[in-house]
C-alpha cells in the first residue's frame, strides 16, 4: 500500500509538472497570437502612414516641406489603432529623405500578456517599420484627361522658337522636370485645344488625344469629366483627334466643374490648397487632372513650321505627365494652374501607378 501511495505521489508531481508546462506552451500560443494581431495592425498603420508621408512629395508643388510629410504621416499613424488601443504619438518616430523621396516611419511599443502573466512575463516590445518612396518619375497612368500637352505649353514663344531658346522652354527633359518647369508651378495659363494641320501651334494650345476604343466629340467630353480609363502609358506613341474639339473640350471642363467647383487658395508650407463650397480646405480636387506631354523638340515633321501637314497620320509619344488644377473657361480658353509634372522613367505601368501619375509604393519593411 505504502508503494502505491508513493507511486500516486509520484504521478501527483508529474502531472502538476506537465500542467505547468501545458500552461506555458498555452499561454505562449494564446500571448502569440496576440501578438501577432498586433503586430499586423502595427504594420499597416506604419506602411499607411510612410505613404502618406511619401505622397507630401506628389502633391507638393515646389521644394518638399520636410515638416509636412512628417505631419502628414503621423496624423495617419496615431488615427490607427492597435487591439482596439489609439496609436501613441510619443511610440512613433519619423524621418524624412528629401534627396531620395523617402519616408520611414517607425513604432515601438509595449503589448501586455495575457495568460504569461502567470510565468512572470507583463508585456512584451513590438517594434515595426514602414518605408515608402515617391518615385521621381512617371511610368503611366490609368486615369487622364484626353490632351496631349505639348512640352512647350507655358512658355510665351511659338512651340518651336521655345525649343531652341538657351536653355530650353520646355517642362520636361531627359526624364526629369527641366528648371525652367519647376519655375513654373503655381502659376495660371490660358489653355485651348487645336486641331493639327491648321497652322502653328500658338502658346497655351494642345491637342486631343485620340484614345483607344473612343472617337468622336461625345467620348472626349465624357473622357473629361471623367477620366480615360484606358492605360496611357510612357514612351509610347498615341494619335492626336483631326476635328474641332473646341466645344466638346468647354462642355467636359464644365461638367467636371459641376456648379460648385473648388477654388485655388495657394500654397501654404509647400502644399497646393483648394478651397470647397462650404469652406474647408484640401489639398485634393476633382478639379485637379492628369494629361500626358509629348515633346514638341524631338518629334519628326513638327518644326520648323509648329504644325503637322494637313493629312498627316500624326503619331507622337508620351514622354511625361503634367498635373494642373482647372480653374475655370474664359470663351475658348480654359484657366489652368499648373501644380506639378513628372518626366517617364520608361514604359511600365503597374498597380503602383498613383493617380498623378507618379508611384509612391512601400519599398522595404521588416
Amino acid at each position: 500500500m505504502r508503494t502505491r501511495k508513493c507511486e500516486k505521489g509520484h504521478v501527483a508531481v508529474v502531472v502538476a509538472g506537465l500542467l505547468v508546462v501545458l500552461l506555458g506552451f498555452t499561454s505562449l500560443a494564446v500571448d502569440m497570437g496576440v501578438f501577432y494581431t498586433s503586430r499586423t495592425a502595427a504594420q499597416r498603420a506604419v506602411d499607411a502612414a510612410a505613404l502618406a508621408g511619401a505622397f507630401t512629395f506628389v502633391i507638393n508643388p515646389a521644394a518638399p516641406q520636410p515638416a509636412t510629410a512628417q505631419q502628414n504621416a503621423l496624423g495617419v499613424a496615431t488615427a490607427q489603432q492597435t487591439l482596439g488601443q489609439p496609436i501613441d504619438p510619443a511610440d512613433v518616430t519619423i524621418s524624412v529623405d528629401v534627396p531620395n523621396r523617402l519616408v520611414t516611419v517607425n513604432l515601438t511599443y509595449d503589448e501586455g500578456t495575457y495568460f504569461a502573466r502567470a510565468l512572470g512575463i507583463d508585456q512584451v516590445t513590438i517594434g515595426v517599420q514602414g518605408i515608402a518612396e515617391a518615385s521621381p518619375n512617371a511610368t503611366g497612368s490609368s486615369c487622364t484627361k484626353p490632351w496631349f500637352i505639348p512640352n512647350t505649353v507655358f512658355s510665351a514663344l511659338p512651340p518651336c522658337q521655345a525649343c531652341a531658346a538657351m536653355p530650353p522652354q520646355v517642362l520636361v527633359a531627359n526624364n526629369e522636370v527641366t528648371a525652367y518647369g519647376l519655375a513654373q508651378l503655381g502659376k495660371q495659363y490660358r489653355v485651348r485645344s487645336q486641331k493639327p494641320g491648321t497652322g502653328q501651334l500658338a502658346p497655351g494650345q494642345f491637342y486631343a488625344i485620340q484614345i483607344p476604343g473612343s472617337s468622336g466629340g461625345n467620348d472626349y467630353r465624357n473622357n473629361i469629366a471623367t477620366c480615360v480609363t484606358a492605360p496611357l502609358v510612357c514612351e509610347q506613341g498615341y494619335s492626336v483627334e483631326t476635328g474641332n474639339m473646341a466645344g466638346p473640350t468647354r462642355q467636359g471642363v464644365s461638367d467636371l466643374m459641376g456648379p460648385s467647383p473648388d477654388v485655388w487658395d495657394g500654397i501654404v508650407q509647400g502644399i497646393a490648397r483648394y478651397r470647397r463650397a462650404d469652406g474647408t480646405l484640401t489639398d485634393t480636387s476633382r478639379q485637379l487632372i492628369v494629361a500626358p506631354v509629348w515633346d514638341v523638340c524631338g518629334v519628326a515633321g513638327f518644326c520648323p513650321t509648329g504644325d503637322f501637314p494637313t493629312g498627316t497620320n500624326v503619331n507622337v509619344s508620351i514622354v511625361g505627365f503634367a498635373l494642373v488644377f482647372l480653374e475655370g473657361i474664359q470663351g475658348n480658353d480654359v484657366l489652368a494652374r499648373f501644380i506639378n509634372a513628372a518626366g517617364c522613367a520608361g514604359p511600365l505601368i503597374t498597380n503602383e501607378a498613383a493617380p498623378y501619375s507618379i508611384p509612391v509604393r512601400l519599398v522595404r519593411g521588416p
